[in-house]
This record gives C-alpha cells, structure tokens and sequence, in this order.
C-alpha cells in the first residue's frame, strides 16, 4: 500500500505541474477540445483514486470541478476568468494538500467550500477583480509547509549511478593496494580511511535504492489463490504477512514465478477438497500464508499450507519407479532426504495430469531458479498437518562475499555462500583416487566426486593432483562435491554485474566482476560446475553423509583450522572465529610502541602472532580473527586445513595465548584460546558516546586542518563551549580554554620550542598531536 500511496502522490504531483500551463491556454482559447478533455481526465483520475485512498476532501473538490468542466464539454457552460481562476485555486489545493500527505501531517479544515462556491456562475459580476482577490488571499492564507519530496526516476539512470559506485570501489580497493605497497606517511592513510568511509556509506545509501518491498510481489497473489481455488472448486483463505519487507528488485523478478508455482503447488496437491477437509476434522475452508522475514543478509520467504501433506510413502514409490533411486539408497535415507526427492526431475505425486500439475516438471526448475542467485529452498511436512516451504534469497544480487582463486594463471571468483571448507592433499588426511575417469577425494571419512576447475574450462597447467588446493562445496539441496583449483588467493567482497548473454549460456558463471587491479573476473556458478560435469551425486554423496552421521554417533567434535605458524610450530584455532584468510605486503606490518600493526584493505588491524618471530621478506599470510565486535589478525606460515577434534587436551601452564596441546593427524599441535587471544590483542570497542572535543568556530585552520584528524582520533568535534568537554585544541597565543574542558592541548606556530609554554605542540607536528589526542582519551580507530 505504501508503494501504492508513493505513485498516487507522484503521479497526482506530475499531472498538477502540466496542467497549470494547459488550463491557461484553454481559456485563450475555449475552443480546443482536446485540452478540456485533458483537464477533465486529470480531475476524473484524482476523484477515482482518492476514493482508493479515502481522501473525501480530495474527492470532493475534483468531483465539483469535474461537474463544472461536464458542462462546458456539453456547452451548457462558457468558460471565463471567475471559472479559470477557481479552477486554478482547486488546483493549488489539491497540490498542497498532495504535499502535507506526503509529510504525514492533516490538512487543516477550511476553505474547500469558497473554492467549490466559487465555480458557479456568478451572472455579471463573474469576473470581478476584488472577489477574485479576496479568493487568492483566502487560498494563501490556508497554505502549510510542504512535507518531504519525492521524485521518480528511471532505473536505467539509478542503474548506471550505482554501476559507477561500484566502479569507485573498485578504484578504491586499487589505491588501497597501491598505498600498501609504497612507504607513505600516516597522513596520508587517515584521509584515504575517511574516503573510503565514504564510499562505503554511497555504496550502501545507493544499494538500498534498489531495493523494493514485497508487497507489489504479493498483491497478486489473493488473485491468483482465488481464481486456481475456483477452478478446483476448493476454499482457500490466503494470509501474507511480511510485505514491507525489502529485496532487491533483481531479486524480486527472479523469485516471482518460483513463489507462484509454489502457490500453485499447495493449493492443487497440498489443499484439500471441502468435502475431504471435513471429514478429516478440519475447516472447510484452507488456509495458505505466505510470509517473509529478513534474517542477517538473506530474506527468508516460507509458505505455509494446512492441506494433507507429503506423503513419503507415495513420493518414495515414484522415486522408486522412476528409477531416480534405488531401494539401497531408500535404506540409508534419513526422512528429509525422502522429503527432497520432490526435486528431483520428473517426479510427480498427482494421480492425472491436468493443466496445473502432473508432469513433474516444477519443483525442480523452482529450486535450479533459487539456486541460481545463491539461495536455496526447504522443505517440512507433517502427513495431515500440513507443509512448509522456506525461500532463502540473498538480500542483494550487486554485492557478494567470494573466494578467488586460479588455474592457469587465470581468476576466478567462488560465492563464499557455497564454501563448505578447504583441504590440501599434502597435509594427510585427504586422499584421492580415480575410478574409470572419475576423481574421488576422501576427506577425513568422507568420499565426494571431485572436479577439476582446469580439465573443466579446457585450461592447460602443469598443477599436479597432490599440488592442487580442495574446496567442499555444497549445493542448495545439501549435496557435497570437490572443485580442485590450482591456487587459493582471498577472500574479499565483489561488484558482481550481469555478463555477455552468451557466457551465461554455457551454465557455469553467474555474472562478472574486477579484481582490485581491474582485470575481469568471472563468477562461478556452482551448481551449473556439478551439472556440467555430469557429476552423479545423489547416490554417493547421500551415502556418505548417512555414513558420517552415523560414525559421528554421540561424540561431540569441534571443528579448528590447522596451520604453521611463523615460528614454524603446527598449531590449530576454533572455525568459528575465522572469518577469512589474506595476504598482505610485508609493507603493511607497522610496529606501535610494544604492540604490532596490519593494514588490510581499508582497516588497521592488531597483529598476533608475530611476537617472537622473525617476518617474511615479501608478503605476510593471515587469518582476520572476529569475536563478532572487534577484529584481529594472526600471522602465519601456511594453512593445513580443517580438523574436527575430540581429543583430549594437554592443558598449558603458561599465561600465554595456548589453551594447551593435543594430537592431531598423529603429531601435537597447539590450540590457541580466543579468549585469551582477544583479551590481549583485541582494540578497545569504540564508546557508545563520542568523547567531545572543541574546537573554536571561527579558526578556519583548525576547522580545515585538524577536525579531520581529530575525528579520525574518535571524537565528536563541537564548535560551542558546552559545560563538559573531554578535550579542547586551541591554536591562539594566549588564549585559554573553555571552562567545562578536563584537558587542553595548545598548537603554537613556531617549531621552537615556547619557553612560557613548554607543554604546547608545533601545530605540524603529526606525531606529537596523534599521541597527545591517544593521551587525552580518543582512541584511532582500528
């Protein structure tokens, strides 16, 4: 409704800026039809819409012109002045009140009656210019502000603003590896951190632009249930909850006919017939909600029905039949993997085909749709209750976190979404095996199909299998296989943008984007990788999960990140605080006081486990460690891969970072404890009141010079002497702080050093300034 309201207003606003102009020319000259019939439609078109809206006042004036301008069509009426003149006042009104509903405020009462009063004939005293007057000043004087504008624009123009954005991010990440690979000072890192603050704020103010509430996708839907409901003979009452909620509206074209054939699904298979309904104990009429919540970065769309259920007995005998399964698979099967033999092609649970359903073609085509853009579909029945179907879509299709990696020299990214975890055959524990052709990896007591990216794409390199890095990926419907690539590089958050129609085609990239160099780069489409190989997954990897999940049994394991650290030493971290893996230049590294620094990308970062070792000359490898509020990074030699333990801990005796020591592949390693590596390493969280700081109003070096790097410093600059301040700078000989100031720092003009004032600072004294606004209780933000 609210989108609904928007284009009323706007609609009524570009309709009211034409008319002014035609209704002038109309009474030059009365006798052009074709700008009555224009006026007319416009009054026509406002009296119908408002009462949509229930706008009575509204209505009201556009049907009394709407009477009038009836008239004159018929020659009943001549136009003159008097009735131009009011019409123009009714016009006001309306565009004043059109501005007070968009700013939420009521329209005060009065006036509308004059106006309509004045649209009769007046006889000889119609065009008098004193009651013309008195109207206007009686129109003027009900005048209120206008409330906030809006403006239409066309997508294409909001899509080229934001390819731009996303090209500036580009740039940005660019100059960020430019910098960190020359020897600049400080002063020239703080500005780039507040550009690139801006650019990210532009970035997420224009993405939202993009962004559409649902609620235009779900008003067709009572139609649609209506009319399917009518043509089975069934009752169904539909609910939707959710249609505020906002998706990109790429997002929304892509989920609009997948969320239609579910509808469709549920009221023809899962809704029963009134008749069947009450003999079960149920309404006669059904119940369809569809609902949408936002959760993180996904938008989660569920359709809920009351009907008869899945009956897995039925779709396991088609399975069966159709020769998608065999009855060993059946065995080992848990019942949500029944469940999900929905989607698979072909299969179908309606007795008769009908125009709605029965070719088992849907299901499938639904779930390759939602698995295409990165989402993926549920499935939950309950025989005689009813079935749930949960849509996750992404929020957005333009920013996606992904890993890069290559072959033959050449990029790629991979959506971190379908990341399962990442093994390399060196470092035991992985083995691989070929069978007629066919690549298998076997990963702890998992065997999944492996594909190697190279043989795929027809790429030549000299990799050989043991050298190449493994990364698990799993499909929408949980199914697991391997992608061997050559290298792993990073993971890092690209601008992804549709690509050639052609490259589509070949089924194996979702779109295309830069490296921070600006070369292109190709985004993998995972599930067209398994479907292009040819890969048969369902058998073997439903096996394997059933075997591993009955191996795992009671026992409780903890997966960790092996790796050698920079003194050489295996040591091992809990998953769940590694958010990625990057290499920065060795440049990057910077040393303050006792503690180390990483600049990585557009932060600076506390640097651990470089203590007591000695750097590498090039480049520095790292895990970007999070508690979920600060960052950290940890130096390190190599990662090893992931482990799952349930081994005992040797506890340590040290105060050190070490939870203890434990075995794992046969060799110790040591744990290191989050807690205690956060405890130390871990900057401040910034406080949720801003420390203020002074700065005078009318020193424009200051205000040009320094309120920069004061609020870079985690300050709130103020220009009045408030009763309290943290932190007052003044840069005038002589003068004196504010009162309510618990610290003051003086900038003198000359490099000397001032006799009367020795605990002043050289106003271009960049590292006497950044300590002493540290000292004074601001924090530089890591």
């Amino acid at each position: 409704m609210d989108d609904l309201f928007a284009d009323f207003l706007a609609e009524t606003r570009e309709m009211l800026e034409a008319l002014g102009g035609e209704l002038i020319a109309w009474e030059d000259d009365p006798g052009d039809r074709a700008r009555l019939d224009a006026i007319f439609r416009f009054f026509h078109t406002v009296k119908g819409n408002c009462g949509f809206f229930d706008f009575p006042r509204l209505e009201a004036l556009s049907h009394a012109v709407e009477d009038v301008l009836a008239d004159v069509r018929a020659d009943r009426r001549k136009p003159d002045s008097m009735l131009v003149s009011a019409v123009l006042g009714i016009i006001d009104r309306i565009g004043d009140m059109v501005d007070t509903f968009e700013g939420g405020s009521e329209f005060p009462e009065g006036g509308d009656q004059a106006l309509i009063a004045a649209l009769a004939p007046q006889g000889d005293g119609s065009n008098d210019p004193l009651r013309l007057a008195a109207l206007n000043d009686e129109l003027a004087q009900s005048k209120v502000p206008a409330g906030r504008r809006t403006i239409r624009l066309p997508v294409e123009l909001l899509d080229r603003v934001m390819s731009g954005v996303s090209d500036m991010v580009l740039a940005r990440n660019e100059l960020a590896r430019r910098l960190r690979e020359t020897s600049l000072e400080a002063s020239v890192h703080e500005p780039f951190d507040r550009l690139s603050s801006i650019i990210a704020d532009v970035r997420d103010a224009m993405t939202r632009t993009r962004m559409q509430c649902l609620e235009g996708l779900f008003s067709s839907f009572p139609r649609l249930v209506r009319d399917l409901s009518a043509e089975l003979d069934k009752q169904v009452q539909i609910e939707i909850d959710g249609a505020d909620v906002e998706l990109d509206r790429e997002m929304i074209e892509v989920i609009r006919n997948p969320l239609t054939h579910l509808i469709r699904n549920a009221i023809d298979h899962g809704i029963e017939a009134p008749a069947a309904r009450l003999s079960t104990g149920k309404r006669p009429v059904g119940r369809l909600c569809v609902g949408a919540r936002q959760s993180g970065n996904q938008i989660l769309i569920d359709i809920v029905d009351d009907g008869c259920g899945i009956n897995e007995a039925k779709l396991v005998d088609k399975a069966l039949a159709a020769g998608i399964v065999d009855p060993v698979t059946i065995g080992r099967m848990s019942a949500q993997d029944r469940l999900s033999l929905i989607f698979e092609p072909g299969l179908s649970t309606a007795e008769t085909v009908t125009a709605i359903s029965g070719r088992g073609v849907g299901m499938d085509v639904v779930r390759a749709s939602i698995e295409r853009v990165g989402g993926s579909i549920e499935v939950d029945s309950t025989p005689g209750q009813g079935t749930r179907l949960t849509l996750r879509v992404p929020l957005t299709l333009t920013i996606i976190p992904a890993l890069t990696v290559s072959i033959a020299g050449q990029k790629f990214a991979i959506p971190r979404s379908a990341i399962e975890e990442i093994a390399q055959v060196e470092t035991g524990g992985t083995e691989i095996t070929r069978h007629g052709g066919t690549m298998l990896v076997k990963i702890r007591d998992s065997r999944l199909p492996c594909v190697v990216l190279a043989d795929l794409l027809g790429c030549e390199t000299d990799a050989a299998d043991d050298d190449r890095t493994l990364i698990v990926l799993r499909l929408g419907g949980g199914e697991l296989f391997v992608l061997a690539v050559d290298c792993l590089h990073t993971h890092e958050e690209l601008v992804v943008k549709p690509a050639a129609p052609a490259i589509i085609a070949t089924g194996l990239y979702a779109g295309t984007t830069l490296t921070e160099d600006g070369l292109p780069m190709l985004l993998l489409e995972v599930n067209g990788l398994a479907k292009v190989a040819g890969l048969q997954l369902d058998a073997l990897e439903r096996s394997a999960r059933h075997d591993a999940h009955e191996a795992s049994g009671a026992v409780r394991t903890t997966p960790v990140l092996l790796f050698i650290g920079l003194d050489g030493r295996r040591k091992a971290i809990p998953m769940a605080v590694v958010d990625r893996l990057d290499e920065v230049e060795i440049d990057a590294v910077e040393t303050e006081g006792e503690r180390m620094l990483v600049v990585v990308g557009d932060r600076i970062l506390p640097l651990a486990g470089a203590d007591l070792a000695e750097l590498p000359e090039v480049s520095l490898r790292l895990f970007r460690l999070t508690d979920g509020m600060r960052e950290i990074g940890y130096a390190i030699r190599d990662a090893l891969g992931v482990r799952q333990i349930d081994a005992e801990l040797l506890a340590a005796e040290a105060d050190g970072e070490a939870e203890g020591v434990l075995l794992i592949d046969g060799e110790a390693a040591t744990l290191i404890s989050p807690y205690r590596l956060f405890a130390r390493h871990a900057a401040v969280p910034v406080r949720d009141e801003l420390p203020l700081c002074h700065l005078p109003a009318g020193d424009t070096w200051l205000q040009n010079f320094v309120r920069p790097m004061v609020e870079a410093a985690g300050y709130r600059v103020v220009e009045a002497a408030e009763a309290e301040l943290d932190l007052a700078i003044i840069a005038q000989p002589g003068e004196s702080g504010p009162a309510g100031a618990r610290q003051v720092i003086r900038l003198r003009s000359s490099a000397m050093e001032a006799p009367d004032d020795p605990d002043s600072i050289y106003r271009y004294d960049h590292t006497g300034l950044l300590s002493a606004l540290r000292q004074s209780g601001g924090r530089i933000r890591l």
